[in-house]
């Protein structure tokens, strides 16, 4: 019969057990009902079903059943050269670089990884005990493994700074396109990756420290599958606008784009898009990109980039945000705008939400849309 085990046991394997389980569902949903449709998502949902399978590892030996059923020794679920560049794939396949080279030859070493862990685990018992206990295995699955994880998963967030900034420079409305959940499961997770290998060296047995662990997994587990739902394919939201761009000036607009201007060209042509934005009230188009502009006034997009970055000093969303406040501002000095609601007038100068608004109107302004109201009322 199997020993009295101790809670703290008891309560981590079933948290393990519990973000098994939840893990393999979600993940499995997602290959199944998304495939066809996101095939960005069939990545997420791989990472997902594989980030739970590595609980599994730990399971037999908080049960204390490892020993008893040798055949759950050295289960071949160790990804640490496989998780991180799964979920750099998908991180690429969504965000506005997609459209370049998919780099699958991340997946590589990771391939490499499973097929050597199933050779070693289909090896009999006491061979793989002393397998487990050498050097070169640590070497090779532990401290090769997780520095390969770290050094992709610091690339991936390099990768987002650079779509973030392509993103502000591209749309004015900003929701679910700059990836910022991704950025915060990439830093949990290369944080807490670091703290469980320096507490696996300080204080191995503190089993506390595991549970709160386990508790946090299962919740990003849930939050990745919930958010990965939702995620879109940030360039794919381009991609009527670019079909739309007329052809009979397309090819001008990809050699204007390689000319070199001087800061004189771009001046004109700010004031020419400043003008043009002022005149038409554009901005207030609440789903309004710089293709929209570039359609409108005959120019490559990156050359209205590069204008709005250099004369401005301001990315695309910054910009426009700047006018849709400025006529913010006029509407609530103006005493015939007094029935609108400051929800009503976020929306009316186009702002998806309240909070954005906000967020736009103070850092503008450097006060709250009420505040300036009240002022500007008495």
């Amino acid at each position: 019969m199997i020993d009295t085990i101790d809670l703290t046991f008891n309560l981590q394997s079933i948290l393990d057990i519990l973000g098994l389980l939840q893990g393999i569902t979600l993940g499995i949903l997602l290959l199944i009902l998304n495939y066809r449709h996101f095939r960005s998502t069939y990545f997420l949902g791989l990472f997902l079903l594989l980030f739970s399978l590595k609980l599994a590892i730990f399971i037999p030996k908080g049960l204390n059943i490892d020993q008893l059923y040798p055949e759950l020794f050295l289960l071949p679920f160790n990804f640490s050269w496989l998780l991180f560049p799964i979920f750099f794939i998908y991180t690429q396949k969504v965000s506005i670089f997609s459209d370049q080279k998919i780099k699958y030859w991340l997946l590589y070493p990771g391939i490499l990884s499973i097929a050597l862990q199933l050779i070693i685990y289909f090896l009999p018992y006491s061979t793989k005990l002393v397998i487990a206990q050498s050097f070169w295995h640590e070497l090779v699955f532990t401290i090769l493994g997780i520095s390969y994880s770290w050094v992709i998963g610091i690339w991936n967030l390099k990768l987002l700074n650079q779509h973030r900034t392509e993103v502000q420079n591209t749309f004015s409305f900003l929701e679910n396109k700059v990836l910022l959940w991704v950025r915060i499961f990439l830093i949990y997770s290369l944080s807490t990756s670091v703290l469980i290998h320096i507490l696996y060296y300080v204080s191995p047995d503190n089993y506390y420290f595991k549970i709160l662990f386990s508790i946090f997994d299962l919740i990003a587990i849930y939050w990745i599958a919930v958010n990965g739902v939702i995620q879109q394919n940030v360039l794919s939201i381009l991609a009527k606008k670019e079909s739309g761009i007329p052809s009979q000036y397309t090819f001008a607009m990809e050699n204007d784009q390689r000319k070199i201007v001087n800061e004189k060209d771009l001046k004109t042509l700010m004031e020419e898009i400043d003008s043009y934005m002022k005149t038409t009230e554009a901005f207030l188009l609440s789903e309004l990109t710089i293709i929209d502009l570039a359609e409108k006034l005959n120019i490559h997009p990156k050359k209205i980039s590069t204008s709005i970055n250099k004369i401005l000093h301001q990315n695309f969303n910054s910009y426009v945000n700047q006018l849709r406040i400025k006529k913010a501002e006029t509407l609530l000095k103006d005493q015939s705008s007094n029935y609108f609601s400051i929800e009503g007038i976020s929306k009316e100068v186009g702002f998806h939400s309240k909070s954005a608004f906000y967020e736009a109107f103070k850092k503008v302004t450097g006060t709250t849309p009420n505040k300036y109201k009240e002022r500007n009322s008495e």
